[in-house]
């Protein structure tokens, strides 16, 4: 077993582009895991932020300025993982945090407070949005064998149905 990306092959990219509607967006996907790792399970809320750029230099400004925030979320117990990607020009993230609690922590943290004062005083995004959102239900994951596909609900080790090893990619 080998727990990677899988790219869509040409099959599965024809099928999703039959969907009137659907854009493919080249670009960069990052992604930045918290100090501790979780599975999305342990999200209890959630941050979505969007921003659209209008230059270069207010892009870099703002590069920079998310490269500050990112170094203080690793030190954020609550923080769990933070997801980049763009629809053409529209820029989001996808924030995973243990508790509300926790994201308000980040928000009135200085550093937080710093860059949404520049961005204030000196703008550097042309559009911006961001909100906080809660759990509402809080779904089970589960890994499904690879010997016998019998389901298991996370945390395990052990399939349950046939006892081989099963690998949790957000355990250590």
């Amino acid at each position: 077993m080998t727990i990677a990306p899988f790219p869509p092959d040409e099959t599965s990219r024809a099928a999703q582009h039959a969907i009137a509607g659907t854009r493919v967006t080249p670009g960069v996907i990052s992604a930045l895991d918290g100090p501790t790792l979780a599975g999305p399970e342990a999200a209890g809320a959630l941050t979505l932020l969007h921003t659209t750029f209008a230059d270069d230099a207010g892009a870099q400004r703002g590069y920079r300025n998310f490269a500050a925030i990112k170094a203080d979320f690793q030190r954020r117990p609550g923080f769990i993982r933070w997801l980049t990607f763009n629809d053409g020009p529209h820029g989001y993230a996808l924030g995973l945090w243990h508790t509300v609690d926790d994201v308000i922590e980040f928000i009135r943290g200085d550093v937080h407070q710093a860059m949404a004062r520049e961005q204030q005083e000196h703008p550097f995004e042309y559009s911006q949005f961001a909100g906080i959102w809660t759990a509402h239900t809080i779904g089970r994951r589960t890994i499904y064998c690879e010997r016998c596909q019998h389901p298991n609900p996370t945390p395990a080790h052990t399939c349950t149905g046939c006892g081989n090893p099963i690998e949790d990619p957000f355990q250590a």
